[in-house]
């Protein structure tokens, strides 16, 4: 978009505009991958931007990374700026979590293709998905529009489940832990070989030096609450641990899917700790996006065999409710959805014999004593009356 829109636009300028110090290097990185030229291509981040804007070269076009932060005031800012300049926005995750439209910046919705198509294409790697049970309530408090970090910390604290979650550590892949707070974070990372936290308050020199040290295999797990997750682009990053339950899409889908970057002879491991994926179904499922709100959760308390199951075989998750695990054949019987269902079906059913045996019973007794009696089995107060009703009514229809 960016390279067409200068070959067309004479003197055209394009801000490529992210959210994050360590998306603009990687950004210019692909740019240049790409053999894009940058003469007229500024790539920055949407804070500076915000301060200064006097102070770059006046765009024809803006692209925004990350777009569905796009109705945040700084971003705002510099849309109301440039009122007649074309917008883009980029995203996997057209959703606003507190619910803001992204309508009111951008006029469509234009999808790409599915996660099946890039993986079966290769530009997603294939994975495999966990949901080990930890000894946890299912419900956490919430606080605005998601579940309250502290709450969800203290929980964990009190069950005490680093040891369950040490299980699950392999040094020989390189893994990334989102955690619920940065107390929770450091806690655990001192207690994992070759780990490391870092967040927001990390200074960017010892921050640019983590994520190099990552790159390269000297760290083995990088553990954060929610910066490891837009744009963080380490392909060989081949598992991601679960800890944060969470009510928002957007957040779920950007932390589970950090890694499926592709790379050669890679297949990937996921293990939601918290149920995720039974709120929201697995992260690479097709969904339905829209520019008028938020995408709401509908499974809160994370009930299993709604969204996603667990074999009971091979133990990986999978999307659906389907018996049968598309891993390993293994047929898991009806869902508790499913077994729920029939026995509301069996109720109806059962109801609607019960009504039409009662209707019968009416249409048996062919006088008004007959009536009587039947009404008075019934417990009705004032059987006469009710029986009179009835032939009252019989003798209308004969007429």
């Amino acid at each position: 978009m960016a390279s067409e829109h200068i070959k067309i636009k004479k003197n055209g300028y394009v801000w490529f505009l992210v959210h994050r110090r360590e998306l603009i290097e990687q950004t210019i990185d692909t740019f240049k991958k790409m053999n894009i030229a940058m003469d007229n291509i500024f790539v920055g981040m949407v804070q500076s931007v915000t301060r200064h804007p006097d102070k770059y070269r006046e765009p024809t076009m803006i692209i925004f990374d990350e777009a569905h932060h796009a109705t945040a005031n700084t971003w705002l800012s510099i849309i109301e700026k440039y009122p007649t300049i074309p917008i883009i926005g980029l995203t996997a995750t057209p959703a606003r979590t507190n619910g803001d439209s992204l309508g009111k910046v951008f006029d469509c919705l234009i999808e790409g293709v599915s996660s099946e198509y890039l993986m079966d294409n290769g530009y997603l790697c294939e994975y495999d998905y966990y949901a080990p049970k930890l000894n946890i309530p299912k419900m956490f408090k919430t606080k605005g529009n998601d579940f309250d970090v502290a709450d969800i910390a203290e929980q964990f604290e009190k069950a005490k489940i680093h040891g369950d979650i040490l299980k699950y550590i392999d040094m020989k892949r390189k893994t990334i832990i989102y955690c619920p707070t940065i107390k929770f974070s450091k806690g655990l990372a001192e207690r994992i070989p070759n780990a490391v936290h870092f967040d927001g308050k990390t200074p960017k020199a010892e921050r640019d030096k983590i994520v190099q040290d990552f790159r390269d295999g000297k760290i083995r797990v990088l553990l954060s609450v929610d910066l490891i997750g837009e744009g963080f682009d380490i392909p060989d990053c081949d598992c991601v641990i679960l800890l944060r339950p969470t009510l928002s899409t957007v957040l779920y889908i950007q932390q589970a899917m950090r890694c499926l970057r592709p790379a050669p002879n890679k297949r990937a491991v996921i293990y939601d700790m918290v149920g995720n994926c039974y709120r929201f179904g697995m992260p690479t499922d097709r969904r339905e996006w829209s520019l008028t709100g938020r995408t709401k959760c509908s499974n809160i308390n994370g009930e299993p065999d709604v969204k996603a199951r667990m074999c009971g075989m091979c133990y990986k998750t999978y999307g659906g409710i389907n018996a049968i695990c598309p891993y390993c054949g293994y047929d898991n019987g009806k869902s508790r959805k499913q077994i729920e269902e029939d026995k509301k079906a069996e109720l109806e059913k059962i109801e609607k014999i019960n009504k039409y045996k009662k209707k019968q019973e009416v249409w048996d007794c062919m006088t008004e004593t007959e009536l009587i009696k039947l009404g008075t089995e019934r417990g009705y107060k004032n059987a006469g009356f009710w029986a009179k009703q009835i032939i009252n009514s019989r003798r209308r229809k004969r007429k």
